[in-house]
């Protein structure tokens, strides 16, 4: 069975955050800490505005409560302030320090060199490929571009906020379809690894068989099949593991979900706007697995 968009989307988001986290590391950032920084410097850039931290989560696509979390660390650190609103008294305005200034301006010029490499696939972000990919991604977010619009420090018109924005889109409607049939995330990996795999010429697997499609610990693959155990979805021979009948039939009732909502996502976008989604995916995410490994 081919991979949904929704899944390559995951895929890339997670391979795309993790090459941030590492080249904004040195710089005491993680990945989520400079998209909170950089959308604050975008919304606060010779305007002197001073967004609230409800402003920051409706801007970045984050909770609030993740947003109050990422900007009392940073108030930690020293790059911003959170004084009270004078006209609210309920609302926390989020300001940049000098210092925060500094380390947003370092930390973009990274991020900006990161994603010309890994943009670089699909021959850059100047790229009528690149134009065509934001725009589906756009389209499956439902959103439009506008030369007004706050963007971060980054001149990019594409970029990782993009792809976790996706990501996320797509991956809370898996969610709902998955906390229905009583299944977390990686049990349902686990269950669909298992099935997909059943009936090839070694129809019993083992948990390290299960796992090859998903970076995975051993342990975490035991963990999860053993609970698909205890719910009898599978069912272990010594160290093999095969789905059960009722295994079987969840999974073809969730696959079946998730293929008519992925339907519903990709209706209305134009057969080569979908393919020219998927080979800027496939290849940004081969790209973000080796600038990984040589960061």
């Amino acid at each position: 069975m081919q991979a949904t968009t929704g899944y390559l989307i995951w895929r890339l988001s997670t391979k795309w955050r993790t090459s941030v986290d590492r080249v904004v590391a040195p710089l005491g950032l993680t990945h989520a800490q400079f998209s909170l920084l950089g959308a604050l410097s975008g919304l606060t850039r010779g305007s002197g505005r001073r967004p609230s931290q409800r402003e920051l989560a409706d801007h970045t696509g984050m909770e609030p409560i993740y947003v109050s979390k990422l900007a009392r660390a940073l108030e930690k650190a020293g790059l911003v302030e959170r004084p009270p609103d004078p006209d609210d008294p309920r609302a926390v305005r989020v300001t940049l320090t000098e210092r925060g200034h500094e380390v947003i301006e370092r930390a973009v010029a990274l991020v900006d060199t990161l994603q010309s490499e890994l943009l670089d696939p699909v021959g850059g972000e100047d790229s009528e490929r690149h134009r065509e990919f934001r725009e589906t991604l756009l389209a499956l977010l439902g959103e439009t571009h506008t030369e007004s619009e706050p963007t971060m420090t980054t001149s990019r018109v594409f970029g990782g906020h993009d792809i976790n924005a996706a990501a996320a889109a797509t991956r809370a409607v898996l969610d709902r379809l998955l906390a229905e049939a009583g299944l977390s995330f990686d049990e349902w990996t686990a269950l669909r690894a298992t099935a997909r795999q059943e009936g090839t010429s070694e129809p019993r697997l083992s948990p390290d068989m299960v796992f090859m499609d998903r970076a995975s610990s051993r342990i975490e693959a035991s963990v999860n099949l053993r609970q698909l155990e205890g719910s009898g979805l599978v069912q272990f021979t010594g160290d093999q593991v095969n789905v059960t009948t009722e295994g079987r039939e969840l999974f073809e009732r969730v696959t079946e979900a998730s293929e008519r909502a992925n339907n519903t996502l990709l209706e209305g976008i134009s057969p080569s706007d979908l393919e020219a989604a998927k080979r800027v995916l496939d290849r940004i995410s081969e790209r973000a697995g080796r600038v990984r490994v040589e960061l």
